[in-house]
């Protein structure tokens, strides 16, 4: 029986920490033929194509590249092309840019199922920044009209399906985290809240332990 692939949710692009999650990866995995799919639904309007596939082969260099697109972006390709470029691939990698944003974008599509079904078949998922907050179970939304409204909670990718994250806001002490953890109320009752620094990851095994690279933060 295949086992689910590890994830790696860094909470940016600098320091250590990408370093060393892409010496598990490789030494889980190698760096030849990995076939490597990556999603910029994170962001309004496609852009960086360019710089995430030179990003990503400068990290594997013996590996093949391609991004998916899916229904609600711009340039969105037919569903079955995205599936299959999903289901093909032994990494799934999504970029920075708005965690709201590529959570609506995958879940209305359906994307997010294929990601589910990929990593529990054994792909490895990365992500960066908003990437890694999708990854997770849920986040939330604020109303720019109302800032003082609660926040409507955000169904997310769930491949991290016991996490709540997010990233490098460690200088407002995670206000966001904490509040999507009210605003979840019971249902947070069985997630884990984690923040993810500037320079640190989280690393989720297959077998779902945590392993952390650089300073851990999860709220009690």
């Amino acid at each position: 029986m295949t086992s689910p692939g590890d994830i790696y949710l860094l909470g940016s692009s600098h320091g250590g920490a990408v370093r060393e999650v892409l010496r598990r990866l490789t030494t889980a995995r190698g760096t030849s033929r990995l076939q490597v799919a990556f999603s910029l639904a994170a962001l309004e309007r496609p852009r960086g194509e360019t710089d995430t596939r030179a990003f990503l082969t400068s990290l594997l260099p013996d590996a093949s590249v391609a991004r998916f697109s899916v229904a609600g972006e711009a340039d969105a390709m037919s569903e079955a092309s995205a599936r299959d470029k999903v289901r093909g691939a032994d990494v799934l990698f999504f970029g920075g840019g708005d965690p709201v944003l590529v959570a609506r974008r995958l879940v209305t599509s359906g994307a997010d199922e294929w990601v589910r079904e990929a990593h529990a078949k054994g792909a490895a998922c990365v992500g960066l920044s908003a990437g890694s907050i999708a990854l997770g179970a849920y986040w939330a939304s604020w109303s720019d009209d109302d800032p003082s409204a609660p926040p409507e909670v955000v169904r997310c990718i769930g491949a991290a399906a016991t996490l709540v994250v997010d990233c490098h806001d460690e200088g407002s002490d995670w206000e966001e985290l904490r509040a999507v953890r009210e605003c979840l109320g019971h249902r947070g009752g069985e997630l884990t809240f984690a923040g993810i620094g500037h320079g640190a990851a989280l690393i989720v095994a297959g077998s779902g332990d945590l392993e952390w690279v650089g300073p851990a933060m999860v709220l009690d």
